[in-house]
């Protein structure tokens, strides 16, 4: 058996690192292949053996692009693989995934099971997640809960629940965890670009009441959307504007916060894996486990100023919904021991 894991954009990097990390401890080569949905990564890309390159195309076709480029380059580059490990639900995953699949290899899904049952929230994430579970062999599930969505599915293949590698990745930072007046923002997905202006009419009001609150938004790479929001808050100076971090000390800036206003996913996990609370700015989330003193749901962005008035000011204890930082040494023990 020989292994290849496969990432495209940076949040699949920081789930899959921790993998990475144990073939290497445990001294077992895989192949490593850099898709470059994200051409900006911002994190140090450790053993990545292989780049494929997206050429440039226009914002509204370029999904489209990096699936057919995808499907044209890369069986050159898993012609000697015989395993394949995608991560999450993202175009470089689900094109990798059905590569392989056509190929005849077998496709390791990592953070399986994850769903909305709306195929335009998150679009196009959702499609592709259900998608991947079609054709994969093996499911690494996040939750009880995400394996049992699988078999009521019926899907092929082995099912494992082993929790969320990212809690691993942060796991290893040794953070301490403390409370501030500083909320932390970000806003990226595709279905929320046109809602910039109802976020803002919410985020005025929210100022307004809490002029003691530091309110920091951290901008996404995507450089279409960095001028949507820099054109969007001009008129709110109080919230300042940051360029991307790195993973570790956007990290340590959580678990620094106050609470959180977000779209992502992925911060949905690490906030309340660090005991603070996501105000999250979609009409549902696949992080559902996540109990209600951690998240909440708010469809209205104009209202995030009202939401503010019942989440939890205080230092939540650590959740474990999606376990306690062991999920790599997990998935290398299913798949070698």
């Amino acid at each position: 058996m020989s292994y290849c894991i496969i990432f495209g954009t940076r949040p699949e990097y920081l789930k899959l690192k921790p993998i990475i990390d144990e073939f290497k401890i445990r001294s077992i080569y895989c192949d490593v292949i850099y898709i470059q949905q994200h051409t900006q990564i911002d994190e140090e890309l450790d053993y990545v053996y292989k780049t494929l390159t997206i050429e440039d195309s226009t914002t509204n076709d370029r999904l489209c692009t990096i699936g057919q480029q995808i499907l044209k380059k890369l069986p050159k580059y898993i012609e000697d693989s015989t395993h394949i490990i995608v991560q999450g639900d993202t175009a470089s995953a689900y094109y990798s995934a059905l590569t392989a699949f056509q190929m005849q290899k077998t496709v390791i899904h990592i953070e399986a099971g994850l769903r909305t049952y709306d195929l335009d929230k998150p679009f196009p994430e959702e499609a592709y997640r259900q998608m991947i579970s079609r054709i994969a062999s093996i499911h690494f599930t996040p939750h009880n809960d995400s394996s049992q969505v699988l078999l009521n599915e019926k899907v092929s293949g082995k099912i494992y629940n082993v929790g969320n590698t990212i809690l691993d990745l942060i796991k290893s930072y040794n953070l301490e965890c403390t409370m501030s007046n500083t909320v932390l923002i970000t806003f990226h997905r595709r279905e929320n670009w046109g809602k910039i202006d109802i976020l803002l009419t919410g985020l005025k009001k929210l100022v307004q009441k809490t002029p003691h609150i530091k309110y920091i938004w951290y901008l996404h790479h995507n450089p279409s959307l960095q001028q949507k929001v820099k054109e969007a808050i001009k008129d709110i100076p109080s919230i300042e504007l940051q360029s991307p971090r790195d993973h570790k000390e956007f990290t340590k800036q959580i678990a620094r916060s106050n609470f959180l206003i977000s779209d992502s996913g992925g911060i949905q996990e690490e906030a309340s894996f660090l005991g603070k609370h996501c105000i999250v700015l979609r009409a549902s989330t696949e992080r559902n486990h996540i109990p209600g003193d951690y998240i909440t749901v708010l469809e209205d962005y104009s209202k995030v100023d009202e939401i503010y008035e019942t989440v939890p000011i205080e230092h939540l204890p650590q959740c474990n919904v999606y376990g306690y930082g062991d999920s790599a040494k997990q998935i290398v023990d299913v798949l070698f021991v």
